[in-house]
C-alpha cells in the first residue's frame, strides 16, 4: 500500500472538503473517484502507454505476444477507449467502507515486476535465436 501526498492551499483544502462533504464523501474518497474518473476524461483524446504487468494479460494479449514476439502488451488509450488500472481505483471506497482495503493489497508489486521483465527478458531471447538459426539456415544455403 503507497500513500501519496499532495499541496493545496488552504481554500483550496476547503472547497476540495465542502464537495467531499456534500457528497457524503472523506476528501480521501473524493480524491480516489476523482482520479478514476479524470484519467478516463483526461485521456480520451491524449496518448499514454504503460505496459502491463504479465497477470493484467488478457488472452488477446497473449495471442498478440505469439504473433508479434518483441511486442509487450500495454494499457494505453485507444479513442475513448477503457482505462481499467484506473477504474479500479474507484472501488476503493467500497473498499474502504468495508475496511478491506489494507487487506486487499497483499499484491507484490515486485514480484509481478520481476516475473514480467523475466518473461519479456525470455521471449525477445528466444526471438533472437530463432532469428539466428533462420540466418544461419540461410547461410548454408
Amino acid at each position: 500500500m503507497k500513500t501519496v501526498s499532495f499541496r493545496l492551499t488552504d481554500k483550496q483544502h476547503h472547497y476540495l472538503a465542502a464537495v467531499a462533504k456534500d457528497q457524503m464523501r472523506s476528501v480521501e474518497h473524493l480524491v480516489w473517484m476523482a482520479l478514476s474518473e479524470g484519467v478516463s476524461y483526461m485521456f480520451n483524446e491524449e496518448t499514454y502507454y504503460v505496459h502491463k504487468l504479465q497477470c493484467d494479460y488478457t488472452d488477446e494479449d497473449r495471442e498478440s505476444m505469439a504473433k508479434y514476439p518483441l511486442a509487450t502488451p500495454c494499457f494505453g488509450t485507444e479513442y475513448y477507449g477503457a482505462h481499467p488500472w484506473a477504474e479500479e481505483i474507484r472501488g476503493n471506497v467500497l473498499a474502504d467502507i468495508e475496511h478491506e482495503l489494507e487487506q486487499a493489497d497483499s499484491f507484490d508489486l515486485q514480484a509481478e515486476i520481476t516475473r514480467t521483465d523475466e518473461l519479456h527478458a525470455q521471449r525477445k531471447q528466444d526471438y533472437e535465436a530463432k532469428e539466428a538459426a533462420k540466418k544461419e539456415q540461410e547461410a548454408a544455403q
